[in-house]
């Protein structure tokens, strides 16, 4: 039997066997994992030949000479050569960073957009900066370094070994001695880092819930006691991340040892041999430079560790997004596969909607132009759900059956994005709004409409543009700032009828609507020339003269559960 690789949470903190991460190697990063490669053998290669300068000199006659003067013009050279290499290799090492970084970025940016996504904003927030520094570190400052050191080392080794091979063995020794050391550091510093990074991620989804919830907190009275909470997660942290710099601080101080070992250690082989004063000195050349990357390992396996811990976060991240967008996919590829129903072959339904675990089979919901259906189900969370399942805005029950939508003929899951905005306008209590101006919020679901009718669409709603500090240009920010809660229901509801699409639906916006705004909304709907669904008040619904709807309660797993990264909710103690 096959060993089970299922990610397991230990009773130290760490995942075991996490999901892991998409592979580095892929595309461009190889040719800049290869130059990296050729930079560490070319430094070695300078280092050999300010080495044989080294060992020329001595010839060189006391006083001033030409050859004398040649190898140091050598030498000058060849320090100002590796300063080069040195700039490409920092280049080259950032570029292979962000551009990994950035095709994670954009996985996990993509997931919050994919049905199922149900992680917190500050859990999002941490992942997107905070792990995903860890990841550009290791790879730009951790990976890098290693492709170009490991060459570097191994060339001067072999000069060394060349010169003598006692030589070689001197600088071999501490760094045999620093790697035993860091194998055991590292085990402790990964704990340790781990455990800071989850109070870290828990302290930044504590932070934006607070912010999110500042008024309701300023309200009740209870900024002192958030506050309070506050200072002792921040508190926490810092105990955390000062006993984690005590490992760390050991990871360093081994390789600064060992760098400096490795040279003193050349020096005293080159003595202890009887070499001449210019053979020494070039082994202490050839090991100053190796000396470079060994200065750097205690970072190295930092940053490693680092990595490791953002991997037990990102990884079972990244292959939940995989899964929720496969699964999309896969129900969208079967939902356009199914056939017309009868009512909309023969043209008799604008609208026909069956949709699994929600509408039963035989009583799909059908309706016709200017008809009003109110969503009714003994499950009060039922009518909101069919209105973000029709959008693919939740994923939906597990079940084998498809999704069957039909607008004026069509089947809405064989659409673009831009052929299902025009069909479908939708407008909800709550709406938050990208950045941009009121004008750009209007037009956001199409686009591709000019503005000659913006002022009277916003008009219609009740909409005064011009109270507005610079009218449509208004930018909004934080969500629909500086609207009020009735003026975003308002401009919700005008962008959702923008273009007239054939099927409205609205999710219980009369409850962010003041007294004019619901008498607005009753005028609207009622003259609204196509099908009108909504999730809202049987008083709306009567004014309206809807029809009622009945939806089945949700069943278990329906809706979507939080992601669980080793057994534990997304983001209930982790970052």
């Amino acid at each position: 039997m096959g060993r089970d690789r299922s990610p397991e949470l230990q009773a130290n903190g760490l995942l075991k066997n996490p999901p892991p991460l998409p592979p580095l190697m892929r595309g461009r990063r190889r040719l800049w994992l290869v130059a990296l490669v050729l930079l560490g053998l070319g430094q070695a290669a300078l280092g050999a030949l300010s080495a044989w300068a080294l060992v020329t000199m001595q010839g060189a006659p006391t006083g001033m000479s030409p050859l004398l003067l040649r190898a140091l013009l050598l030498l000058v050279l060849t320090a100002l050569a590796i300063g080069a290499l040195t700039v490409h290799q920092r280049v080259l090492a950032e570029k292979l960073g962000q551009d990994y970084v950035h095709q994670l970025r954009l996985t996990l940016l993509g997931d919050a957009l994919t049905p199922g996504h149900r992680t917190s904003l500050g859990v999002t927030v941490a992942r997107t900066t905070n792990d995903l520094s860890g990841l550009r570190n290791w790879v730009s400052q951790g990976i890098a370094p290693l492709t170009v050191g490991v060459p570097l080392i191994l060339g001067s080794l072999a000069t060394l070994a060349l010169l003598h091979p006692l030589l070689a063995l001197a600088m071999a020794v501490p760094l045999v001695v620093l790697g035993l050391c860091l194998v055991v550091w590292a085990r402790t510093a990964l704990v340790k880092t781990r455990r800071m990074r989850r109070t870290r991620g828990r302290l930044a989804s504590r932070i934006a819930d607070t912010v999110t919830a500042s008024e309701g907190i300023l309200a009740a009275g209870g900024s002192e006691r958030e506050l309070r909470n506050l200072r002792e997660a921040s508190g926490n942290l810092v105990g955390i991340a000062v006993d984690r710099a005590e490992t760390v601080g050991a990871l360093r101080a081994g390789g600064v040892v060992a760098s400096t070992l490795t040279t003193l250690l050349v020096a005293a082989a080159g003595i202890y041999l009887g070499q001449s004063p210019g053979v020494t000195m070039a082994a202490m050349a050839v090991a100053g430079i190796a000396s470079s990357p060994v200065l750097e390992t205690g970072r190295i396996v930092e940053f490693r560790q680092t990595h490791l811990a953002a991997r037990m976060v990102l990884g079972p991240a990244l292959a939940g997004a995989e899964q929720r967008r496969d699964r999309a996919a896969e129900r969208r590829r079967l939902s356009a596969q199914v056939e017309a129903p009868p009512a909309v072959a023969d043209g008799d339904a604008l609208v026909h909607l069956h949709l699994p675990g929600l509408t039963a089979r035989d009583a799909p919901l059908v309706a016709g132009p200017r008809e009003r259906v109110r969503l009714v189900s003994e499950d009060p969370r039922a009518p909101q759900e069919l209105l973000r399942r029709v959008l693919e805005l939740s994923p939906g029950p597990e079940l084998a059956a498809p999704d069957s939508l039909w607008i004026e003929g069509r089947n809405l899951r064989t659409l673009g994005p831009k052929r299902v905005r025009r069909l479908v306008g939708h407008a909800a209590s709550g709406t938050v709004f990208e950045r941009g101006t009121v004008g750009r919020a209007l037009h956001y679901r199409r686009p591709d409409l000019d503005a000659a009718h913006d002022r009277e669409a916003l008009e219609t709603v009740g909409l005064d543009v011009d109270s507005l500090p610079r009218g449509a240009r208004t930018p909004l920010r934080r969500g629909g700032e500086p609207l009020g809660r009735s003026d975003r229901a308002r401009l919700a509801l005008a962008r959702a009828m923008y273009g007239t699409p054939p099927l409205l639906l609205i999710d219980g916006l009369e409850g962010d609507l003041d007294d004019d705004g619901r008498r607005m909304l009753d005028r609207v709907l009622s003259r609204y020339p196509g099908v009108v669904v909504m999730a809202g008040s049987e008083q709306l619904a009567q004014l309206l003269g809807a029809r009622e709807h009945r939806l089945h309660p949700l069943q278990a797993g329906s809706m979507p559960e939080a992601e669980r990264v080793g057994g534990r909710a997304d983001g209930e103690d982790d970052d």
